[in-house]
């Protein structure tokens, strides 16, 4: 099975004028896996419309021209705004197809230029669109649908360009599969790497664990009378009641702000008591917020002991998750576990 390519095909064209030309190129585009785009410039004041027109000429995989009896809406600077969407579309080197038509005079009068000065600009166009891209004929609108439908396989086999493939089919062929696979790769790798981080950790028997107290340091909002203050604040838990806090939310990958609030919320609950040895009349405390330096100790440290790794996922902003090794689920339910109190 392979994936469906689309091409994003925008059409620069006059109007109201060539509304019906560019319908007429709709059929035959959308037959040969084509997605027709365009925008109306003129229908907006100045430049509001030209980033977005821009950006859609850019993503496009090929532009294509209707000129009819008109040179259309002149720009600020002078040129129609389908002059100026063309040469935009030349600087980004995109493959480009005019479809001109052959006799103006043949137009409803709201169909051409009204003015000399505008059917010279018209002219001198056309003249330099037959210099520069590949230029075809029309005089109606069912003769346009039929010349489109023998020029664009000629175009897409003379241009080849990189398309648009359905999200759940990017990994089915051509470059979605080569992502996938250096996906892969990557995941192999960190996974060894991981595995050679484990051999070099230090002895588990030179390191603080179990009952053995970490310092900790953290901000947070202290309630003294009717004031409130910032204060830094020092606090000191076990090894495993810290990874107590973390342990269970790691059973799948978690990210490293969740890990952080759980350890917040632990301190939280003997926080007064913390901020009471220098502020004795407190009585509430608010908005703890772990210090970066000691949340990254104990990530660290957890690491060191074998109890947590990084998992090969990411979260939505593409910082890395960490989930519990198998010595580490062994260590959470010892530590955890409710014991019984009745002696066999």
């Amino acid at each position: 099975m392979t994936a469906t390519k689309r091409y994003q095909v925008f059409i620069s064209a006059t109007f109201p004028d060539m509304q019906g030309a560019r319908q007429a190129l709709m059929l035959p585009m959308i037959e040969h896996g084509m997605i027709p785009t365009g925008l109306d410039s003129s229908a907006a004041d100045g430049n509001t419309l030209l980033p977005v027109i821009q950006k859609l000429i850019e993503t496009s995989d090929y532009f294509v021209l209707i000129v009819g009896g008109r040179y259309g809406t002149l720009s600020p600077m002078g040129l129609s705004e389908l002059h100026r969407e063309y040469i935009f579309a030349a600087t980004k080197r995109k493959p480009i197809v005019a479809f001109i038509h052959d006799n103006p005079a043949m137009l409803p009068s709201d169909q051409q230029e009204p003015t000399r000065d505008g059917q010279v600009r018209r002219d001198d166009f056309v003249r330099l669109l037959e210099e520069k891209v590949a230029c075809f004929r029309w005089t109606t609108e069912n003769g346009l649908a039929e010349l489109a439908h023998k020029v664009i396989p000629n175009l897409m086999r003379e241009h080849h360009a990189a398309g648009w493939v359905r999200a759940d089919q990017a990994g089915l062929g051509g470059g979605g599969a080569e992502v996938e696979a250096l996906k892969a790769h990557i995941e192999l790798l960190e996974k060894e790497r991981e595995e050679s981080m484990s051999q070099a950790r230090p002895p588990l028997k030179t390191l603080s664990r179990g009952g053995d107290l970490v310092t900790l340091d953290y901000s947070c909002n202290v309630y003294e009378g009717g004031d409130c203050k910032l204060a830094m604040v020092t606090t000191r838990i076990s090894w495993d009641q810290a990874f107590s806090c973390v342990a269970p939310l790691m059973l799948n990958p978690a990210s490293e702000p969740v890990m952080q609030k759980a350890l917040e919320d632990f301190i939280g609950r003997k926080a007064l008591g913390d901020v009471q040895q220098d502020f004795p009349r407190a009585h509430a405390v608010r908005n703890v917020v772990l210090a970066a330096h000691s949340f990254n100790q104990i990530k660290i440290h957890l690491r060191a002991l074998g109890l947590i790794t990084r998992s090969p996922e990411k979260d939505n902003r593409g910082l890395p998750l960490w989930q519990l090794t198998a010595h580490g689920d062994n260590t959470m339910s010892q530590v955890m576990a409710v014991k019984r109190s009745v002696k066999l």
